[in-house]
C-alpha cells in the first residue's frame, strides 16, 4: 500500500472515528464484506442487492453523513438529499399542458467507481476521492444496496443535470430528477426532446430506458414520482383510500394488527412515511 493512501486511510479513520485498521483490512477484500440478494417485484425482473456487512454499512454511513453531504447534487436532483422529497420533485410540473418522464437504464451498475472519483470536489470532502469511492464501489460501480449509492450517483449525474437543465431553460420546460427518473413539463414539448435526452446521456456511458418513456397530456391522469400533478400536487386516490382505511383500523385494532393486515405498509416506519408525506402535500 502506497503512502499515499496510508495517509488518507489516517485522516479518513480520524474524521469519521472509525480505527485505521478497521479501514485496512476492508480494502484488503472489499468484495468479502457484501451480500448478494435478490428481492422479487410483481410482474417485474428480480432486483439485485448487494449489502454491505455491518460494519462497512457503518463505515459508508458515516462517510455519507460526515463528508458526502458538503458536496451538493444539482439543485434540480431531488432524490435521497436533505430537505428533498418526491414532493418538490413534482410540484414544479403542476398545470403543464404536457408532462414526459424518462427513466435512466441500470442507473447505479451504470455509475462507474471512475465517475464517483471524478464526480468528489477534494477541497471540500478534503479526503482522496479515491479512497471514497474504492469503499463505496463494488465491482468498478455503485452497489445497489450501499447507503452511499444514491448521493454518490447524484453527483456522479451532474454534468447530465447541467446540459438538461439546460435544454430544458432553452425551449420554457421545467425540468426534475428523482434518483433515475428525469422528468420536463411545458405547455409545448420539443419534437427532438427524446433524441436530446438519448444522446446527453450516451455522452456520460448511461443509457436511457426506451420501455419506460412516458408522455402525459392534461387530458389524462399526469404523474411525477407517483404524485399528481394536474392542477396541484395530490395523493392518488386509491393510496388516499388505503391510508384512511389503515387509520380507521388503527382506531379499531391497534397499530401493530392494522399494520399486519395492511397490504400498503409493513413496518410501523413506512407508515410513519406515508402518513408524513400525506401531511406535506395538504399544507402544500
Amino acid at each position: 500500500m502506497s503512502s499515499k493512501t496510508m495517509t488518507s486511510v489516517q485522516e479518513l479513520a480520524s474524521r469519521i472515528d472509525v480505527s485505521e485498521n478497521t479501514i485496512h483490512s476492508i480494502l484488503i477484500n472489499i468484495n468479502s464484506h457484501y451480500r448478494k440478494f435478490s428481492v422479487r417485484r410483481t410482474r417485474k425482473r428480480p432486483r439485485w442487492i448487494n449489502a454491505p456487512d455491518p460494519v462497512l454499512k457503518i463505515i459508508q454511513k458515516k462517510i455519507l453523513q460526515k463528508l458526502l453531504y458538503k458536496a451538493n447534487p444539482h439543485p434540480d436532483a431531488h432524490g435521497f438529499y436533505p430537505g428533498k422529497s418526491i414532493l418538490s420533485n413534482a410540484k414544479p410540473h403542476c398545470k403543464k399542458n404536457w408532462v414526459i418522464s424518462f427513466d435512466v437504464k441500470d442507473f447505479f451498475p451504470s455509475t462507474t467507481q471512475e465517475m464517483v472519483r471524478k464526480s468528489l470536489p477534494h477541497e471540500k470532502l478534503g479526503i482522496d476521492p479515491q479512497l471514497i469511492s474504492q469503499l463505496s464501489c463494488l465491482g468498478g460501480a455503485l452497489p445497489q444496496g450501499a447507503p452511499t449509492s444514491p448521493h454518490l450517483a447524484n453527483l456522479a449525474f451532474h454534468e447530465c443535470d447541467l446540459k438538461l437543465k439546460d435544454f430544458a431553460l432553452s425551449h420554457s420546460l421545467s425540468y426534475t430528477r428523482y434518483a433515475d427518473d428525469m422528468t420536463f413539463s411545458g405547455n409545448e414539448l420539443p419534437d427532438e426532446i427524446t433524441e436530446i435526452v438519448r444522446e446527453t446521456l450516451s455522452e456520460s456511458n448511461y443509457l436511457l430506458s426506451e420501455k419506460k418513456t412516458k408522455l402525459m397530456g392534461r387530458n389524462t391522469q399526469q404523474k411525477v414520482t407517483g404524485l399528481i400533478v394536474n392542477e396541484r400536487v395530490l395523493l392518488p386516490r386509491s393510496l388516499r383510500r388505503k391510508i384512511r382505511a389503515i387509520r380507521h383500523d388503527i382506531k379499531i385494532n391497534g397499530i401493530t394488527k392494522a399494520i399486519s393486515k395492511s397490504t400498503l405498509v409493513k413496518s410501523e416506519s413506512e407508515l410513519q412515511g406515508f402518513f408524513a408525506l400525506q401531511a406535506m402535500i395538504e399544507k402544500a
